[in-house]
């Protein structure tokens, strides 16, 4: 019996001391030593303080700031432990709704949402990520569109012009890894940081005198907070969406220096018509971005200075920008 037993008792010891103490052991180790920023939770600070992490979305609801997508993430009701109460990005408690698209509570949540963005920005579509949730309740990105799409809100609220926002949130925006995975992306807590960095917010004399008037510090895990009347779903829509969205009627009052861009014709054949202008290749000042960025960034340059000689063949942004990317990939 001894015989038998002794090596299965030294294998299991064997066995645990590899793989319970010196694998995760190893694996600490390198990370800390090749990935520490990664290994530790990819942790934002400022002004010496963790204020989240980049892998994790948080609550923004000011008008001065931009907003991620909708979560569906809950937390324990305070007044009744029986009882959940919606948590935006609570990561201790990750996941969805479930319902499903033919849930008449999704439909109503989604519409009312919708109907409230538009009349925030009626020039512009309402970008789907900002009315649908994640998988996971915790997406800290959001597409460019949307981004883009919360530029006039943001520039009326502190009292800055649209392209400047344009330009931050560009300078903000990610491309797809290896330049072949995922989408553009941006991160919110991030820009929210360039934002305050670059344009930072007046504080007013009730807002000093109450702190909880203005928006508080974000912070890693989402505070409880109170019931509402409905608790928000998440649904299967896609997380990132290429194609930024641009408010036309508003792009010739904030065209950027055309020096590097195509010339757009000066006098169009009303018997004609007219035909847009796209770059031959990318621009100069966007060079050193990578491969997705650069041509968005690009394009949204020729974009701008078209529509300020009425150049763009009477393209809206989703379609000049499919074109656009045809011809810089050659």
């Amino acid at each position: 019996m001894i015989k038998h037993l002794l090596p299965a008792i030294m294998l299991t010891i064997l066995m645990t001391a590899l793989t319970g103490l010196a694998y995760p052991l190893a694996m600490t180790g390198i990370a800390q030593r090749l990935f520490p920023h990664q290994a530790n939770g990819s942790l934002i600070e400022r002004d010496g303080k963790v204020i989240g992490s980049e892998l994790i979305g948080q609550n923004f609801t000011g008008d001065g700031y931009f907003h991620g997508r909708p979560s569906a993430t809950t937390d324990t009701d305070p007044n009744d432990p029986t009882k959940t109460v919606p948590a935006p990005y609570n990561a201790g408690n990750s996941g969805g709704s479930n319902y499903g698209p033919t849930s008449k509570a999704l439909v109503d949540r989604v519409k009312e949402e919708a109907e409230a963005l538009a009349a925030q920005n009626p020039s512009a579509p309402v970008p789907v990520d900002l009315v649908t949730t994640s998988a996971s309740g915790l997406d800290p990105d959001i597409t460019p569109a949307a981004a883009l799409f919360q530029v006039p809100r943001v520039a009326k609220a502190r009292k800055l012009s649209e392209d400047q926002l344009r330009r931050l949130v560009n300078d903000n925006t990610a491309g797809r890894l290896f330049g072949v995975l995922g989408e553009p992306h941006v991160n919110v807590l991030k820009l929210n940081l360039a934002l305050d960095k670059s344009f930072p917010m007046r504080e007013s004399r009730e807002t000093k005198e109450n702190p909880s008037v203005a928006e508080a510090t974000p912070v890693l895990a989402a505070p409880a907070l109170a019931p509402q009347p409905e608790a928000p779903v998440d649904e299967a829509a896609p997380s990132a969406v290429e194609t930024p969205a641009i408010n036309p009627q508003e792009v010739a009052a904030s065209a950027p220096p055309t020096s590097d861009l195509a010339p757009p014709p000066a006098v169009e054949s009303p018997a004609s018509k007219p035909t847009a202008v796209f770059p031959s290749q990318i621009s100069p000042r966007h060079a050193a971005e990578k491969p997705g960025v650069a041509r968005l960034k690009t394009c949204t340059d020729q974009f701008h200075a078209n529509a300020a000689a009425n150049a763009n063949g009477g393209l809206k942004w989703t379609d000049y920008w499919k074109e656009c990317k045809k011809h810089l990939k050659g």
